[in-house]
């Protein structure tokens, strides 16, 4: 599949020769504000207009540029085809007490192809809503059949719902890539997910750290998880990511990255080379299939992860699933890998150290 897969000095002569042309006057260089106005379409600076969505609303198939580390108030900021977000560490931040149990949105979202969000940071202001929680708010909504989609370098916290939400339904993004990696997810263990997948293909997921996510019941750090029968999951990768999750009391589960195969079939799914810990944890990894449909033969493979410290298992399998988990390092865990009513593929190569029992 398609994801894994100076200037010189004029010379002596030169200089001379110039001497001989006649002495045109050379306008400087503009500035970027400067550009803008005088015709430079390809740019597009926010500060150049009353708000954020005016701004993105100029700036299909052009660069949209936020100023550096300034904070702005939106509902839901939406973002067209072709365009590159520069973020400079600006904030998009969620209103005060503006959760509601109908909303569904995002504080960014995208709604064409080809959209590139670089360096924002979202704060979802979760501490401020009220009494009120929605998984539904999310921070980075990916809600359409879009492709070439890529996020990096942000930073999301105070999340209410998904830090991202990618739902391309039955379209399955027509195999092109929407690639999240290198952003910060940090939460309370009171948001849904850091990261959700819910149709999609060549998704990838990569070089990101989370921390406390998610809240009791929710997912967690990774999500994996079809909303409807006709939604495609196919060629997901994730790899590189760091997840941490502390001590957590109360009752409910919590993981670290889930693939929930409901009567689905997920093709080409792999976990690789991802650094899972934490006590608040009651899996590490977990894969469910449907405890009431037919056996489950999708192509998911756990492998070369370091899961570790967990306060339950590191892999956990569940319900009419098969899944191969190869060549990770598990530690300090009881068990290592937990198999309930499902189906262990290849298991070699996985090193346990100070583990009560390797697989129950």
């Amino acid at each position: 599949m398609g994801i894994f897969s100076g200037s010189g000095s004029l010379s002596r002569r030169s200089a001379l020769a110039l001497v001989a042309l006649p002495l045109i006057a050379a306008k400087p260089p503009c500035r970027p504000r400067e550009c803008v106005n005088s015709g430079n379409t390809g740019v597009v600076l926010v500060a150049d207009y009353s708000t954020p969505q005016q701004a993105a609303n100029a700036a299909a198939n052009k660069r949209l540029v936020f100023p550096s580390g300034r904070t702005y108030t939106v509902n839901e900021l939406l973002i067209p085809a072709g365009c590159y977000v520069e973020g400079n560490g600006s904030i998009l931040k969620t209103p005060n007490s503006s959760t509601t149990d109908s909303s569904d949105d995002g504080i960014l979202r995208v709604v064409g192809s080809g959209v590139t969000v670089d360096g924002l940071k979202f704060d979802g202001n979760i501490q401020n809503q009220g009494a009120v929680w929605n998984q539904h708010r999310h921070q980075v909504r990916v809600h359409g059949n879009y492709s070439n989609i890529l996020i990096r370098n942000c930073e999301f916290y105070n999340i209410i719902g998904d830090g991202v939400y990618i739902n391309v339904g039955s379209g399955g993004n027509n195999g092109h890539t929407i690639e999240v990696h290198d952003c910060t997810f940090t939460a309370a263990n009171n948001n849904r997910n850091g990261v959700s997948v819910t149709s999609g293909t060549n998704v990838h997921v990569h070089h990101n750290t989370f921390t406390n996510m998610a809240r009791p019941d929710m997912p967690g750090a990774i999500d994996i998880e079809r909303n409807s029968a006709s939604d495609i999951i196919a060629d997901i990768l994730v790899e590189y990511n760091t997840i941490t999750r502390a001590a957590l009391s109360g009752t409910g589960g919590r993981y670290g990255i889930l693939a929930c195969m409901f009567n689905c079939v997920g093709n080409n799914i792999v976990f690789r080379n991802n650094n899972v810990s934490g006590a608040g944890l009651s899996a590490a990894f977990l894969v469910m299939g449907d405890s009431g449909g037919t056996f489950n033969t999708s192509g998911i493979t756990i492998t070369a992860n370091d899961i570790h410290d967990a306060g339950g298992a590191g892999v956990e399998l569940d319900y009419w699933i098969k899944a191969d988990i190869t060549d990770n390092r598990f530690t300090n865990l009881t068990p290592a890998i937990l198999n309930y009513y499902a189906s262990l593929g290849n298991t070699s190569g996985n090193i346990y150290t100070n583990v009560t029992t390797q697989i129950a």
